[in-house]
């Protein structure tokens, strides 16, 4: 008997254990790993189609890029002195900086920049969500946009990322890779970008390991939900399944 209970407790203790605890929030997401293929779903809304927010950023910078809105990542672009909702945001700002911290008004630049024609081209070049781009140029990514992608789509895209299956030069998309790493340690790269808007957070990317990679995706609803709180969520949950 005691030897029977032994056995569950191991068994349990390998189903259960590192489990991603979502708090308050309504959360799902997945995991992939690009060697194995294996698949960690969780949460039921794998599905379900969100505003992207600034998770578009990621496929907004390749589009900007490949179309010579800038001249590369490092181009500092002026501020225009008006006086944003986060003060991070009311300097100056070059790709780099501004998605680190989503700078909204250097991106809806971009995408003036980038032209109407061009963004949507792209956008059903990638399969991207639901390529809906007719509410706004300047907005159509952020809450209440027209933009709308899944969990499952994010992950096809990054995925596709991952393998240099996009539309863009080998150069744009590690240029992408590296503007977005969040670590990088001897033994692994991690790197994501969150995006959040009323009651919604989410946080996308990829952990680069020396055999093995794997790209992520996850969103929280509710009350206080931002791309800050699933970020913190899910490194915590990499780091103690998966870095440590």
């Amino acid at each position: 008997m005691l030897k029977f209970i032994i056995i569950f407790i191991s068994i349990y203790s390998l189903l259960f254990s590192n489990e991603l605890d979502f708090g308050k929030f309504d959360g799902t997401g997945v995991i992939l790993d690009l060697n194995s293929s294996k698949r960690q779903i969780f949460g039921t809304r794998a599905g379900e189609r969100l505003n992207p927010c600034s998770t578009f950023k990621i496929l907004h910078s390749m589009i900007a890029l490949d179309a010579k809105a800038v001249k590369d990542e490092n181009e500092t672009l002026l501020w225009d002195k008006k006086v944003r909702e986060y003060p991070v945001w009311n300097r100056d700002h070059s790709m780099r900086s501004a998605i680190s911290v989503s700078t909204v008004w250097f991106y809806q630049e971009m995408a003036k920049r980038i032209t109407t024609a061009r963004m949507q081209e792209m956008l059903k070049k990638v399969n991207y969500g639901n390529t809906d781009i007719s509410q706004s140029l300047t907005t159509f990514w952020l809450g209440n946009g027209s933009l709308k992608i899944s969990v499952n789509e994010q992950i096809d895209f990054l995925d596709k990322l991952m393998h240099n299956r996009l539309p863009f030069t080998a150069q744009t998309i590690n240029t992408i890779k590296d503007i977005i790493t969040l670590e990088k340690q001897e033994n692994y790269t991690l790197a994501g970008k969150t995006g959040s808007s009323k009651n919604l957070g989410w946080f996308v990317g990829f952990i680069e390991e020396k055999h093995s990679t794997k790209v992520f995706a996850f969103n929280i609803k509710g009350k206080g939900a931002s791309g800050a709180e699933i970020k913190k969520i899910v490194i915590e949950y990499l780091k103690s399944s998966y870095l440590y």
